[in-house]
């Protein structure tokens, strides 16, 4: 069966449609402010903290953490010193090409400490481009060209950090996985979430429909033991089952043909030898490669083990998609 149709190029889609929308000043009398002599918005956390976070002596229930940094870490996913790490790699990006009309409501500047957090909290929180833009007080259009300026320049600035280890990493990597879960010579945890997304009308293709009934595009990912991702694949339909999701990626091709997963062999007590693999749950097919539970009812007490152990060792990709 051909593999279904990947989505059109949404960047490119993205930036003909800003493209479309600019339109000329005709008023040549109106003067722009010199962006030196605007106030930068450098507040946006401590307001953006009080404004999404609960009143103490509220009764209402809240899963919003009362420290500081957690809370930084639930509305954006990465810690504060991740976040400071991101800033400093998009910061030239995001200030010598800023779209236009980068101002908050209040008339400020956005900061590029401000620019990434919609962003982030955009992509982390799925939450409309409309409900992001009035936790930070800025409009639905501002919030749409924040994120695509900061994924490109994610996508310029940061690509090294998504590569295949060497095999001096790699041997780190299993040595992780050993420590964590007993397993040797494992080379990482495979794992797929959906990513919810609006069909246009022109694309009423079933694959789209993913089990709970919503469009959704499939993500799928290898991490270390550290939830440190190895592998991205992405563009897929949530419709279609994991196992074809897994042979149409790249990660499968090369692993069949020996492209990875190709180092150095384990040999046990017992003389038995254990090549490189990784492990996936029960939705993945079980590969030379790929080590998944036993399933059914009736597993007997070492076979049960068994997936206690390998559940112990996929829990960092688990993590890494869900938590």
């Amino acid at each position: 069966m051909a593999p279904p149709k990947k989505p059109s190029k949404i960047k490119k889609d993205a930036k003909k449609f800003q493209k479309g929308k600019k339109k000329k000043n005709k008023n040549k009398n109106v003067k722009t402010v010199p962006v030196d002599n605007r106030a930068v918005d450098s507040e946006w956390w401590d307001v953006f903290w009080k404004k999404n976070t609960p009143d103490p002596d509220s009764l209402a229930v809240s899963n919003v953490p009362d420290d500081e940094e957690e809370c930084f870490k639930h509305f954006f996913r990465v810690s504060k010193r991740t976040f400071e790490y991101i800033c400093s790699l998009v910061r030239e990006d995001l200030i010598s090409r800023p779209p236009s009309g980068l101002i908050n409501i209040e008339g400020r500047l956005l900061s590029v400490e401000k620019q990434v957090a919609i962003a982030l909290r955009r992509l982390a929180s799925g939450e409309s481009q409309v409900s992001v833009g009035a936790s930070f007080g800025v409009g639905q259009s501002t919030v749409s060209q924040v994120t695509w300026r900061f994924i490109e320049a994610m996508e310029e600035r940061a690509r090294h950090h998504l590569k295949w280890p060497n095999s001096s990493q790699m041997e780190r990597i299993k040595s992780g996985f050993e420590a964590s879960s007993g397993l040797p010579n494992c080379c990482g945890a495979i794992d797929a979430t959906h990513i919810v997304m609006t069909l246009p009308a022109v694309q009423t293709s079933d694959d789209w429909c993913d089990q709970e009934n919503n469009y959704s595009m499939f993500v799928q990912g290898v991490v270390d033991f550290e939830m440190r991702f190895l592998d991205i694949v992405t563009g897929w339909p949530g419709g279609m089952p994991i196992s074809r999701l897994l042979k149409f990626s790249g990660f499968y091709k090369l692993c069949e043909s020996s492209g990875r997963l190709n180092g150095n062999v384990t040999v046990l007590s017992d003389g038995e030898e254990i090549r490189e693999y990784i492990v996936g749950g029960p939705s993945y097919p079980l590969l030379p490669w790929l080590i998944t539970p036993f399933e059914g009812d009736e597993l007997s007490v070492s076979m049960s083990e068994f997936n206690s152990i390998l559940e112990t060792a996929r829990s960092a990709s688990v993590k890494a998609f869900h938590n």
